[in-house]
């Protein structure tokens, strides 16, 4: 096991197919969603529940972290990889289209329905992060390669 460089960690957050936003609710207890993120203005978002969990616990403390996790089928690769930022809703009607297009785009999904059902500017189902530090693991030792940042490891997620 070691600890992944700053492009290792790059490239296995690019790629990961889901993530856990990790939040603080006001009443200090912690609080936990998983989403398919994407990526925005070099930002990583979600496209989340406007009114839900996360929305409360932001309004009281903005800070979040997201854990980007991946193993392949048998466990003996795996790599993880912690962003701690500050997390918001984005009002803008522009940014929340380009939203829906990008999670349309990285799930091969058409979302036209959901963005043109969910265009209340109050509740803004995108959520975006500005990741403020990173730190990340691998399974892989000291010179060897992190296969799963790549893809490179047998089972792992494309």
């Amino acid at each position: 096991m070691r600890a992944m460089t700053p492009e290792e960690m790059d490239r296995m957050i690019r790629r990961a197919e889901w993530a856990t936003i990790c939040a603080t609710q006001p009443d200090g207890t912690p609080y936990a969603i998983e989403a398919t993120p994407f990526w925005l203005d070099e930002t990583v978002c979600f496209m989340i529940n406007p009114r839900g969990g996360v929305a409360r616990c932001v309004q009281a403390n903005p800070k979040v972290l997201v854990k980007f996790t991946m193993a392949d089928a048998g466990l003996l690769n795996w790599t993880g990889v912690s962003c701690h930022g500050s997390g918001g809703f984005d009002p803008d009607p522009d940014a929340r289209q380009r939203g829906w297009q990008e999670l349309g785009r990285v799930t091969n999904t058409d979302y036209s329905k959901a963005a043109s059902a969910l265009k209340k500017p109050d509740r803004s189902p995108l959520f975006r992060v500005r990741v403020e530090s990173v730190t990340g693991r691998c399974s892989a030792q000291r010179g060897e390669p992190c296969l799963l940042a790549d893809g490179d490891a047998p089972g792992a997620p494309r």
